[in-house]
């Protein structure tokens, strides 16, 4: 297949898959309730329709936004064709030849509209859906062996949004983690997304586990802060501690333990090992103290 028909055929996709319909997710939702004030689908149209309104591109541009399940509709032509960035604006010429209309579903059956599709967002639309990442080979075949089929496409999804050109040892490290992490707990996917996340910002670094560990005490340092300031409320109004200077710590005591807890899993999984801290505070409660090693 030459370049102009994969060019022809994922632009195919793409267009059947938006005149097929888009259902509105709960994030969406959420921004044109706050946005918005609740509007009804009558008042969602009157702001589509209306062009001054200036919150009506980031509406549209939120509707359009290729979620991970219109992603997994495609990701099995990106895996087969090698797609480039020259290839993105052969597949924008191809969509927007003949405007694309889509039926926009609210949740709950409050109803649907229709809405077409502008050249300027389908441009944003396909630049999210980053065709000409490709990933490691060796990565995509950690994934078809020790990955289960039911998530082999969501984790190339993932991958695919989160990672571009990765350094060996990341390489490596995907591949141990696929390879020795089950997929069967309900945390694995949140594990993944962690990771991933984790090893964009690692960039430069030779040493993941050190780094990994770094983290950990980073949002171990959080936790204590947030028992310090538990502490010195206990003993002094809030008013008194803001004139003291003394700032609240905004971070979710659940969130920061939780990753804590996905660190030691992934390190546990891929370097056998982990590391834990000591001066253990009673909000910090699911936080394993004590050494280092395999096990506490």
């Amino acid at each position: 297949m030459n370049a102009e028909e994969k060019c022809i055929l994922l632009a195919e996709r793409i267009s059947k898959i938006l005149r097929e319909g888009i259902h509105l997710n709960s994030e969406v939702m959420h921004f044109i309730d706050s946005t918005f004030s609740s509007p009804c689908i009558n008042e969602v149209k009157k702001i589509i329709a209306d062009h001054s309104d200036c919150e009506r591109d980031s509406l549209i541009e939120l509707i359009f936004f290729p979620d991970e399940k219109i992603q997994a509709k495609l990701e099995d032509l990106l895996e087969r064709h090698h797609y480039c960035r020259e290839d993105e604006k052969k597949v924008l010429d191809y969509l927007s030849s003949e405007p694309i209309e889509s039926t926009i579903h609210f949740p709950d059956n409050q109803g649907a509209l229709s809405v077409k599709m502008s050249f300027e967002t389908a441009n944003r639309f396909l630049a999210r859906l980053n065709i000409h990442r490709k990933i490691d080979k060796r990565v995509s075949a950690a994934i078809d062996k020790y990955v289960s089929e039911k998530l082999k496409i969501q984790v190339m999804v993932k991958l695919r949004n989160a990672c571009d050109k990765l350094a060996e040892n990341k390489i490596l490290f995907l591949c141990n983690f696929f390879e020795k992490t089950e997929d069967e707990g309900e945390d694995f996917l949140e594990c993944l997304d962690f990771i991933l996340s984790f090893l964009d910002e690692a960039e430069n670094t030779s040493d993941l586990f050190s780094a990994l560990i770094d983290k950990k005490r980073f949002y171990y340092k959080n936790l204590q802060r947030a028992e310090k300031f538990r502490q010195q409320l206990e003993k002094a109004n809030m008013e008194t501690m803001i004139l003291q200077g003394v700032k609240a710590p905004y971070i979710s005591i659940k969130d920061e333990k939780r990753k804590m807890e996905l660190i030691d899993k992934t390190s546990l999984s891929v370097f056998g090992r982990t590391e834990y801290f000591e001066n253990f505070h009673p909000c910090m409660i699911g936080v394993i103290p004590v050494t280092s090693g395999a096990t506490p």
